[in-house]
């Protein structure tokens, strides 16, 4: 991989967490009980709230830990 293609995947792991944060603070908006429809619709693993959640999570640890999760590429000029 070209060293600026490791920056810009870098770079997009930083953006979709910002977006993921995003969506979670405007999903945080709807009324509780329109929040606990959505959980009572999809159930568990496949509710929105949760989703987000686990998702921002997961993207948080990819950009905190970057230099772990691709120690094993070559970066090129």
């Amino acid at each position: 991989m070209k060293k600026d293609e490791f920056l810009a995947a870098r770079k997009t792991i930083s953006r979709i967490e910002d977006l993921l944060t995003q969506a979670d603070d405007l999903f945080q908006t709807l009324p509780l009980e329109i929040r606990n429809k959505t959980w009572d619709y999809h159930r568990h693993y496949a509710c929105l709230g949760y989703c987000l959640r686990w998702g921002l999570t997961a993207a948080t640890d990819l950009r905190k830990d970057w230099h772990n999760v691709v120690s094993d590429m070559e970066v090129t000029e």
